[in-house]
């Protein structure tokens, strides 16, 4: 058996009941970072029944991350917790990585984080209880925002304001893409909201490949909000976010790959708008917003072509930039 075959053996209690909670984790380039985030898991007060899938990206640290797995796979499995291991022989991107660990997913829900942020002790808890009591597809909590040191008080305030925006109620139907595109009642961020898997299985099968690693929430959560048919907004802190560490932050970016990333945005509006060029009934007030989403996604981009990128490196990350948006995107 390899290693890879080994963490992805489902342990423990996953035998005798059924999983309740598929907690989906992608991980690239956050090696340093793993374990702390595995810690907060496996710290989870009363959590219902959970596996945990980590899904390694393609990482430049593999050799590090399988280690750091090794170990974690086996406290896990020390308290009855299934652990799954599955691994991308070269970067795909986030929309991608979260796709392989949806399709891997056992749980009757699905929750998403990220390996360089952390759970609070009773995330799963609250929202698996929330989920039960009102019957929602879509429950979301709040988020506390983290790593703040050095970053400019206005774009925090900004990541405050998106992560602490949620809609303290219930919407159904079509008022639930309503209120996350046109509205703004709540933000789209995939990480503190748990969803019933079959929901997320379906807006996946939607979604074409696509490498992205900025703006892929919108472009999930988008298909999401499509098929749902119920949602629930809870008051509680159920995800701490980290501000200062991956692609969002703003870096130096000295590599035309890097710069790619930062770029790929763009794949998330030109596949969404080519989906409402397939599906007219949807009306031209989704597609308003999301033309002016996208436009908001492009100026933040220039913005990071203007401070994050290398003088030596402008000229090539302007022509990639407008590659990547096109003129229908754009406009």
């Amino acid at each position: 058996m390899t290693f890879r075959q080994r963490c992805a053996v489902r342990f423990g209690r996953a035998a005798q009941h059924k999983l309740l909670v598929s907690l989906c984790v992608p991980v690239y380039g956050t090696e340093g970072l793993v374990g702390r985030f595995l810690d907060t898991v496996l710290q989870q007060a009363d959590a219902p029944l959970f596996e945990t899938i980590i899904v390694n990206d393609g990482s430049p640290g593999t050799k590090e991350l399988r280690s750091i797995v090794k170990i974690y796979a086996k406290r896990f499995n020390a308290q009855g917790l299934p652990f799954v291991f599955l691994e991308h022989g070269k970067n795909l991107g986030l929309v991608e990585a979260r796709r392989t660990a949806v399709n891997a997913a056992s749980g009757e829900y699905i929750a998403f984080a990220d390996s360089d942020d952390e759970l609070p002790p009773a995330a799963l808890r609250i929202l698996y209880d929330a989920a039960c009591t009102s019957g929602a597809d879509i429950v979301h909590g709040k988020a506390a925002v983290f790593g703040t040191e050095g970053e400019p008080e206005a774009r925090v305030a900004v990541f405050v304001r998106r992560a602490q925006n949620v809609y303290e109620g219930v919407l159904h139907g079509d008022a639930i893409m309503h209120g996350f595109l046109i509205k703004r009642l709540y933000s789209d961020f995939l990480w503190g909201k748990l969803f019933k898997t079959n929901l997320v299985q379906k807006a996946y099968a939607a979604i074409p490949f696509t490498y992205c690693t900025m703006a892929e929430d919108v472009l999930t959560y988008f298909f999401i909000a499509l098929y749902a048919d119920k949602y629930r907004g809870i008051p509680d802190i159920v995800y701490n976010y980290c501000i200062n560490t991956g692609v969002t932050s703003r870096k130096e970016i000295s590599d035309l790959a890097e710069w790619e990333k930062v770029c790929s945005a763009a794949s998330v509006f030109t596949i969404i708008l080519s989906y409402l060029d397939d599906h007219p009934s949807i009306g031209s007030e989704i597609r308003k917003a999301v033309k002016a989403l996208g436009r908001t996604y492009r100026t933040d981009n220039l913005k990071q072509l203007e401070v994050c990128v290398t003088p030596v490196l402008q000229e090539e990350a302007r022509a990639m930039l407008d590659e990547w948006w096109g003129i229908g995107v754009r406009n």
